[in-house]
Parts: structure tokens; sequence; C-alpha cells
């Protein structure tokens, strides 16, 4: 029997839908949304919606993020009782969870804005604000080498493991990971407040420097964890020389990120809720969804080598222009991305030296980030084969510095099927999406764990300000994943 199976071996079948009638026994959930002032409930569908909308009942969700200011939660509403097969209700509590995002906001927040950087001193106290949380609950709590946070509640066999990412970009969203530890911690609490008797270990994980904004490594944590790290990665140095190893040793750890790697077979699930970062609930009217799988992701760091001369001395046939055969690479990088399906492209750095207005460029740096659902390898490929064809054509030299190459991953199929149930519980026919987002979800499916993600509505786009997701929403997603907990540990 494999690992999915034996955690799910106690699951009841799925309801035909969220208006079924309950057998005994069965989750008995109800959301329901207060109205805003002044404004009528929605009747059926709503144009661009579907008709997904006449069929999930959900609070509204705000229609314009940026009007929002330094709110952390939307429209309120109430979602409660969640009774289990024993009797025992766990029931999110949407205060609590509301309070404690805007706590956590404010690490390192102005305004909207968050820039709480991967290993840090500002990730740090974001992981010491979670550890306080869940200490007084009777958690074991310990970071690792790679300065992981983990919190353990006692059990037997396998744990079921649970969490996301404390980190941002540079003037990033509030919701982006942190959002999924928020829901990871009040679905555990709930279940400790309702005293749920849960036969496996139940861990929530806060993911070290997932975003790589610092470094240039994404999955930085959970990578460690998983024993995908590259070779050397402990080198790595960001902008102002501080390399991942000295970071790690400012924290307190030892500064060699390779021991924290902890053996998978410990482990019999992996869930993590994280915003979708993308407009397809939205635009659907659905609160949540299930993610089937995740793009594969290359990130590399292209060095073009070329000749500083005279701006003015040296005749147009006679140069080697690092920042012109990179314009040419970052243009054809675009032009790949858009002839190949489920593909995309990005050069979001770039650094010219010497950087004079009367100097032709004669080196440029820049990165690179390409994702695909398909055919990762090929894209990848296609790329690199074109920086060589147009570094020779322009006479100078370009090095790839490979960063980080996570394959596109399938997200375990009988997982899915127990979010499809605890989505169902609240009231949600969830639809399965493909994130074109990377998810430190990635290295535990890969290690063989059997992972799912659920995925929460956003909106205001990612990885901006505007990122936006509404505490109904959110309340939804942590109830949802309190089901799926203890469907999984009982």
């Amino acid at each position: 029997m494999c690992r999915a199976c034996a955690a799910a071996r106690h699951l009841h079948r799925a309801r035909p839908g969220p208006c079924a009638p309950h057998r005994r026994g069965e989750a008995r959930v109800r959301c329901r949304p207060a109205r805003r002032p002044g404004r009528r409930a929605a009747r059926g569908t709503r144009p661009g919606h579907g008709a997904a909308q006449s069929e999930v009942r959900h609070g509204d969700r705000a229609s314009d993020p940026a009007r929002e200011g330094d709110r952390t939660g939307g429209v309120l509403g109430r979602v409660v009782s969640a009774r289990g097969p024993r009797g025992e209700s766990a029931v999110i509590d949407r205060e609590r969870l509301e309070r404690r995002a805007g706590e956590l906001s404010r690490i390192a927040g102005r305004g909207t804005a968050v820039s709480r950087l991967g290993l840090s001193a500002d990730e740090q106290r974001a992981r010491e604000l979670v550890s306080s949380w869940l200490a007084p609950r009777g958690a074991q709590v310990r970071r690792d080498a790679a300065a992981n946070l983990f919190a353990r509640l006692p059990g037997e066999g396998e744990a079921v493991l649970v969490g996301s990412h404390l980190d941002s970009v540079p003037e990033g969203g509030r919701f982006d990971g942190a959002l999924g530890v928020l829901c990871a911690v009040e679905a555990v609490e709930s279940l400790v407040d309702a005293k749920v008797k849960l036969r496996r270990p139940i861990e929530v994980v806060a993911w070290a420097d997932e975003e790589g904004a610092r470094f240039g490594v994404g999955l930085f944590g959970s990578t460690a964890a998983f024993g995908r790290l590259a070779r050397g990665v402990g080198d790595r140095r960001d902008r102002d020389g501080t390399s991942i190893a000295d970071a790690l040793r400012a924290l307190g750890e030892r500064g060699d990120p390779s021991a924290a790697r902890r053996d998978p077979k410990e482990l019999a699930a992996y869930l993590e809720l994280h915003i979708e970062q993308g407009p397809r609930l939205e635009t659907a009217g659905v609160p949540l969804g299930i993610v089937s799988a995740i793009v594969g992701i290359y990130h590399a760091r292209v060095s073009i080598h070329g000749r500083a001369d005279h701006a003015g001395a040296t005749v147009m046939t006679a140069r080697a222009d690092a920042l012109a055969a990179a314009s040419e690479i970052v243009l054809a990088v675009e032009r790949i991305a858009r002839s190949r399906l489920d593909s995309v492209g990005t050069v979001g750095e770039i650094a010219v030296r010497p950087g004079a207005k009367n100097v032709v460029p004669g080196e440029c740096v820049f990165s690179l980030d390409l994702r695909a659902a398909r055919d990762h390898d090929g894209l990848v490929r296609e790329v690199l084969d074109t920086v060589t064809r147009i570094a020779d054509a322009r006479g100078v030299e370009a090095s790839v510095d490979d960063l980080a190459r996570v394959p596109a991953t399938s997200l375990d199929s009988k997982i899915r099927e127990v979010l499809r149930r605890a989505t169902k519980s609240v009231g949600v026919d969830a639809p399965e999406l493909v994130s074109g987002a990377g998810h430190d979800a990635q290295n535990p499916a890969l290690s063989g764990v059997p992972t799912g993600m659920i995925f929460v509505r956003s909106t205001g786009g990612s990885h901006t300000p505007r990122e936006f997701a509404s505490i109904d929403d959110a309340a939804l997603g942590a109830q949802a994943l309190a089901n799926a907990i203890k469907e999984l540990a009982t």
C-alpha cells in the first residue's frame, strides 16, 4: 500500500455536491457570508463569472484591491462548524486569522507593500512570530540548517507536513506565501482547540527563502530539506557580497544548508495553501482551486563579455557591445516563449559594466527565468542554443550559470481527491488548475511525498503591493485545509 493510500484509508467517500443530504458522521459546514452595507446579494450568475457562481456561496471579493489601503481583510463572513467522523468540531477563528495576518504584514511592511527578503533578519522575525503562536499549543519548535521553521505536534507514524513560506520579493504583496503559513497555523490550532484526536504527527513548516530574490536561488529552504541543492550553493552571494553561508551564520546556523536534508519517508503527505497569483479563480467566481500540476522552472545567470571602448572614437563595425548582444538575446527569449504553448520567459534583472554613458558596454549580466507546463527541457535548450548563436554572431563571449532547474511536477491524484472532499465540505466545487508559478510543494512531490495544494482566489496581480485576497476566501481555505489535515492524520 502506497503512503497516499495509507494516509487516506479512513476517508469517507465524496458527497455528490455541497447541497447533498448529510449522512450521519459526515462533515457539516456552512458558509454564511455577510453582505456589504447597501449592497444586494448577487442572484444567479454575473457577467464574466460563469455558472459556477450560482453553485458556490462565498463572501464578496474586493473589487479594487488598491482601495483596501492597509487593511488585511476584506468583506467579513463566517465559517461555522465542521464536524468530523468522531463528532469533534474544528472551527476556523476568522478574527484570529485576520488579526495575525495584520501582525505578520507589519514585519518589513510599508502600507500594502512587503519587502521581507529570504535569509534576512526580517524573515527571522516572521519565523519567531509564528513560533510564538504555536509553541504555547504544545508544538515542538525547531529550525534546521537552512533556517526552515518546523512546529510539530506529536503522534505516531509518518507526519502530515503543512505550510508555505514567509519571505517576499522586494516591494511585494502581503499574501504570497504568508497566507499559506497563516492558514496552516489556523487550521492546526482549530484542531487543537476542538481537541480533535489525531493519530499522525502534524508539522507546520515555514520554508526559508522561497522567492530567491536575494541570492537567486528559488525554493531554497525546501530544496535543502529534500536534498536537492546544487553543490556550492552556499557560496552564492547577494548584491552586497554576502554569501548564503554567511547569511545562515548570521541567523545562528552553521552555514551548511545541505545539513537540513531529511528523509522523505518520514512524511505521509505534504499540503500547501497558496494564493493563485493569477485571474482564473476570480474570473470563474470561485474562491478555491485544487492544483493538479506545477510548471517546470529554470533559473540562470547569463554573462556576456564584450569589449569596453570609447563611445565616440570606436566605429560601429569595430565594436563588441555586450549590451547590444544581451538586448538581442532578451528579445529572442520573448519570441521563443511566445511561440511555444504554455511557456513563459522573463529577464527581470540586468547589470551593465562599466556603466558610463560614453563607454561601449564591455560586460552585461542578466537573469533568465524560463517556465513551461510541457516540454520544459525543449524550451531551455532552444533558449540556450540561441544565446550561443547570438554571441558568436556578435563577436562576444557568453557564459551561463545554472541556478536552479525544477522539472514540471504533477501532484498526487489521491491527495487531490482528499482536497476535493475538503473543499466540497465547505461548499466549494473547486476546479483543478495548473500552477504557472513555482512552489515549495514541488520538492516534496519530486521526492516521492504525496503532495497537494489548495489555491485561494487572489486579485490585483502578485509580487506587487496590489496583491489581495479576502479574509472570507482565506477562512474558507483554512477550513478546507483543517478538514484535509484531519482526514489524513486520523
